[in-house]
Formats: structure tokens, C-alpha cells, sequence
């Protein structure tokens, strides 16, 4: 398990099959609704499903949640259980890319969202002109800064994408660096439809081959 921070948010991220000691049990221990979960899926999705629920786990103890960590998972609107994950003390979000889960965990009472996309999904990324009819098309990074703010946002679907506005926070104009300078990444706020106050985004040194971003309110 690898990790990076920014803020007050903690992120980590592993591949499947570097988990190894987390079993139906363990999830069953952690709702009955979380492996009912589990058990609808199968493959792939089955398998990031259990690491992002074991990494969840060993985050939130190491935080120093516990010794149980109970989550909840169901949309306050359609009942369905579908929405980011929730345990009592903490701001959780998950995203997945292929066998890749990154987990992020906060014990602020902030929005939180992250958003992790392999490199090769740069060229799919390209091809979205038709989201963005009113603004140009953003790189494989802006396109991570948007799907982190409206996870952030909670709305999911009801947000388009191309209706997400970012801008760099002032003083930081100019092309975007390689990497984080001395003060840390370069943020940017995302205006979203409906919301009053815009999000603070960055894109984070993250695992090799893929790129990830974060975002909180």
C-alpha cells in the first residue's frame, strides 16, 4: 500500500492482488449490506470492491478510527446502495482504475473526492468534444480534477461534466509543472452548477502509469 496526502486528506492505493489477508468475513464485519454488496459483483469489479474495502479498513485504523469500522454505503434519495462509502468519524472516497483501488480518508467534515485514470485513458479522454461543446476539451488531469470535484460535490450523475469550471488559484498561472513545487501541487478551484462556494482541486504524485487527483470543499 502506497500513500500520499494533501490537505487534510490521507490517500493510499494497491493493486488487487497485493491483498492478500482480507476475506468475506472481514467485510461481513463490516455490514452485512457491504458483502451483499460484493456478492452481486464478480471478476474484476468484485475483486477492486474488496481492496478498496480493505484498504478503507486499514486507513481508517490507522487514523485511528476503530476497532471496528462499520460502513454504509445507501443513497439517502433511491435507498439503492450505490453512493461513497461512510463510517462514523471520517470522509471517505474510493475510485478505481482496472485492478488499481485508491482509497482517501479524512477526519475533517469536508466534501471529499478523489478520481484515479490510467494513462492509456488519455486518448479516450480526447475524444469527449461532444461534453465540452461550450469549452475545450480537457487534458487526461483536468478530466481526473473534474470527476474528483463532483465526486466531491455528491451528486454524481446529475452533474455534467462539461457544466464544471475550473481555474487555476491566482498566483499560480502559467503552464502546469511536472510535479509538486516546494509549497505542494498546484490547485484550482471547480465551480459547479448549483453549488454556491467552488471546490479546491489538485492533481497528486500518485502510482506510476496512472494519474490522480483530488478534491475537497
Amino acid at each position: 500500500m502506497d500513500e500520499t496526502t494533501w490537505r487534510s486528506a490521507t490517500i493510499v492505493w494497491a493493486r488487487a492482488s497485493d491483498i492478500r489477508d482480507f476475506t468475506a468475513s472481514d467485510l461481513a464485519a463490516m455490514g452485512e449490506g457491504q458483502l451483499a454488496r460484493f456478492r452481486g459483483l464478480k471478476g474484476e469489479r468484485a475483486a477492486a470492491f474488496l481492496t478498496g474495502r480493505a484498504l478503507i479498513r486499514q486507513l481508517v485504523l490507522r487514523l485511528g478510527g476503530g476497532p471496528r469500522v462499520p460502513l454504509d454505503s445507501i443513497c439517502p434519495r433511491c435507498r439503492k446502495d450505490h453512493v461513497a462509502p461512510r463510517t462514523p468519524g471520517f470522509v471517505l472516497s474510493v475510485s478505481h482504475a482496472g485492478d488499481l483501488v485508491a482509497v482517501a480518508a479524512s477526519t475533517e467534515p469536508t466534501l471529499l473526492g478523489i478520481d484515479v485514470e490510467h494513462d492509456s485513458a488519455a486518448a479516450r479522454v480526447s475524444e469527449l468534444g461532444p461534453v465540452f461543446p461550450a469549452a475545450s476539451v480537457p487534458d487526461l488531469a483536468g478530466w481526473t480534477r473534474i470527476e474528483a470535484a463532483i465526486k466531491a460535490d455528491g451528486r454524481g450523475v446529475e452533474i455534467d461534466p462539461g457544466d464544471v469550471r475550473l481555474r487555476r488559484e491566482p498566483g499560480q498561472d502559467g503552464p502546469e509543472p511536472d510535479g509538486p513545487g516546494p509549497a505542494g501541487p498546484p490547485e484550482w478551484s471547480a465551480a459547479l452548477p448549483g453549488r454556491a462556494t467552488p471546490l479546491q482541486v489538485a492533481t497528486l504524485p500518485g502510482p506510476t502509469g496512472y494519474t490522480l487527483s483530488a478534491a475537497r470543499g
